[in-house]
């Protein structure tokens, strides 16, 4: 079984790092959708809404999981530093 803390056993920062993370997600996807009338020129033969609906969003969820695994990793080694447990990096 996977030991998964509930959210009320979580540090505040890690919370606010999701909340964080999920709101840029927010803007960009609604922002995107939102504001494709507007991006209508051609990048190539392609319509720059296109690019953003298609190609933008999964660059960019890919993004914030990458940038949500090396903050987290940084502060479990800093956790585990302050507790004096030794790890390997």
């Amino acid at each position: 079984m996977h030991d998964t803390a509930p959210v009320e056993n979580q540090p505040r920062r890690v919370l606010w790092l999701k909340t964080g993370l999920l709101v840029v997600w927010l803007i960009a996807a609604f922002g995107g959708t939102f504001f494709a009338r507007e991006l209508q020129f051609l990048v190539g033969d392609w319509l720059v809404s296109y690019w953003f609906a298609a190609q933008g969003a999964v660059l960019l969820f890919l993004i914030l999981v990458v940038v949500y695994a090396w903050v987290m990793n940084r502060w479990e080694a800093d956790s585990a530093d302050h507790e004096g447990v030794k790890h390997e990096r």
